[in-house]
């Protein structure tokens, strides 16, 4: 009954207003309405008017109603969030590094807690004559390198000299772990035959714009610098084609099915060199070489890393079937998150996606903040690196000392390319030995992707 009245009222109301503003303008007009003209302008006309206010209530009610309702369960189902990617995570038995701070994880980690830096080279100098900031392996002999390889290969066959001294580099690091793998299976009794020993197999990740007989050089190297049974030993190469190669082989190596004909022992390694005059040059020429012109280029440098995996298949929580070392550690791979501006762009500034990409990674590993006990990164001097890194750890661990707790491997051995990723998880290594605690790795060397690794104790087996 009172909608009926408040229709009215309103119907009333509308003929009122209606009728008394024609009567006014009739009265000021002089004119004398027509029949016509009352029927239009007094009932037509107010009917009209009632006619498109109903039909407007009804459209925005219904509007209304269609952002009030609950949609339907196939869309609910369309925009619903993907579940968050598997995180990855492989058992390392050991690492090892080489790079020019030293000749093992334990002195580049001293260098960078020291804050060592590249020291100007007297060998490489730009097109002006001046020597150039670098991070050379000095122990390499690069004359005996060049006699051993044209020996084998003839001056014409003969890689370049960063070839030949990131395949030496390889080989010292490849020496080392298959040593480790070697002592890891005399624990258990001297196998009595070389078929009895276990296969190893060799991960070698080499540039990609290394010409094939370079790559194939180190290969041959590598091979015969493992202190393995030659039968019972693999090699695979890999081509380093971007800054994230190192992680695209972790997490492809494993997610490989566990078969038997299949090693579980794997020797991950990589190398990459930049000492070279022919490189310095081009690098020059292309205003990629640092100097006080353009503070923001590259320091020319070499490594190699590497890791020995154990990837026999093991339940998540479960403790690992074999004794380790004491020096294992467990890695845990993140997602990828992405920059919205390119950290080599110009005005390139930190953003906030490496931090939350952090809180996030350490929130599905129920992992505390407070537990890391350092942020290892593989940023340079270069952009936004170094801000990223500092940002983060100002965000998520402000405990941690600036100078102590936060290392940067790239400031202080120079641009390594493809070792740069398996090199920063090898300190990282370290520093979560020296520790006993968790340490998180950082990647920015890429221009827009981010990871991180997460370089724990492993979980070791009850007595």
């Amino acid at each position: 009954m009172s909608r009926i009245l408040k229709t009215g009222l309103l119907a009333a109301l509308v003929f009122g207003l209606v009728w008394l503003a024609v009567i006014i303008w009739w009265q000021e007009s002089h004119t004398l309405p027509t029949g016509v003209d009352i029927g239009l302008y007094l009932f037509a006309l107010p009917l009209a008017l009632l006619a498109a206010g109903w039909a407007g209530a009804r459209v925005v009610r219904a509007r209304r109603e269609a952002r009030a309702a609950p949609a339907p369960a196939a869309a609910a189902d369309e925009t619903q969030a993907p579940p968050p990617p598997a995180l990855v995570r492989l058992t390392a038995l050991a690492g090892t590094a080489r790079a020019a701070p030293g000749a093992d994880p334990t002195a580049i980690h001293a260098a960078l807690s020291r804050q060592q830096r590249p020291e100007l080279d007297p060998a490489l100098k730009n097109a002006k004559g001046f020597p150039v900031f670098s991070g050379r392996a000095a122990h390499l002999d690069i004359d005996a390198l060049r006699e051993a390889a044209s020996a084998a290969a003839g001056p014409a066959g003969r890689p370049g000299d960063d070839c030949l001294r990131a395949a030496e580099l390889l080989c010292e690091v490849v020496e080392t772990l298959s040593q480790e793998a070697r002592a890891q299976v005399l624990d258990n009794g001297t196998p009595q035959r070389d078929e009895d020993w276990p296969r190893l197999q060799l991960e070698l990740l080499l540039p990609a714009d290394w010409p094939q007989a370079a790559r194939a050089h180190a290969a041959d190297r590598a091979r015969d610098a493992a202190v393995w049974p030659a039968g019972r030993l693999e090699a695979r190469t890999h081509e380093a084609q971007d800054a994230l190669a190192g992680d695209a082989l972790l997490r492809r190596l494993a997610q490989e099915s566990p078969e038997p004909a299949r090693a579980a022992l794997r020797l991950v390694a990589a190398a990459d060199s930049y000492i070279d005059a022919a490189v310095v040059q081009a690098w020059d020429a292309a205003g990629r070489l640092v100097d006080t012109a353009n503070p923001q280029g590259r320091v020319p440098g070499e490594a190699a890393a590497g890791l020995l995996l154990d990837l026999a298949p093991v339940a998540p929580d479960a403790a690992p079937p074999r004794e380790l070392p004491a020096d294992a550690f467990t890695l845990t791979l993140s997602p990828s998150a992405r920059r919205a501006t390119e950290a080599d762009a110009r005005g390139a500034a930190a953003e906030p996606a490496l931090a939350e990409l952090a809180a996030r990674f350490l929130e599905r590993q129920e992992q505390s903040a407070d537990a890391i006990a350092a942020l290892v990164s593989d940023a340079d001097h270069r952009g936004s690196r170094p801000l990223e890194t500092a940002g983060l750890a100002g965000a998520l661990f402000p405990r941690l000392d600036p100078n102590q707790d936060c290392l940067s491997v790239g400031a202080a051995c120079g641009h390594t390319g493809a070792a740069a990723h398996l090199l920063t998880l090898a300190v990282a290594g370290e520093a979560c030995a020296q520790t006993d605690a968790p340490v998180l790795a950082v990647m920015t060397q890429d221009p827009a992707l981010r990871t991180l690794a997460l370089v724990s104790r492993p979980i070791r087996p009850l007595a």
